[in-house]
């Protein structure tokens, strides 16, 4: 007995062909939009990053500042009433 052989269509071979392609065209540009959507969450998170050093650079300036003596005598001058050796203070009153 003798196999059958299947012969395939010129036409089902096209339209695999095109199924095939589609597929694979999907998946592609689904992918290349979620690079995209990642991308752009990076590049947010790039400036959060650079906006937060920034905050950070300028506590580390203010607590080098609160640690001086220039803002230790501009303190006790404000709340304190501190006056030097010579110096007037003039009071306002309202």
């Amino acid at each position: 007995m003798k196999k059958k052989r299947y012969v395939v269509k010129p036409r089902l071979k096209i339209f695999l062909a095109l199924l095939a392609l589609g597929y694979f065209g999907f998946s592609l540009l689904k992918q290349e939009i979620k690079l995209n959507q990642q991308n752009e969450e990076i590049q947010g998170l790039r400036e959060q990053i650079a906006q937060t050093e920034d905050t950070n650079a300028e506590l580390e300036r203010l607590i080098q500042f609160t640690e001086s003596e220039e803002y230790i005598e501009k303190v006790a001058r404000e709340r304190l009433g501190w006056v030097k050796k010579g110096e007037i203070i003039f009071i306002e009153k309202k």
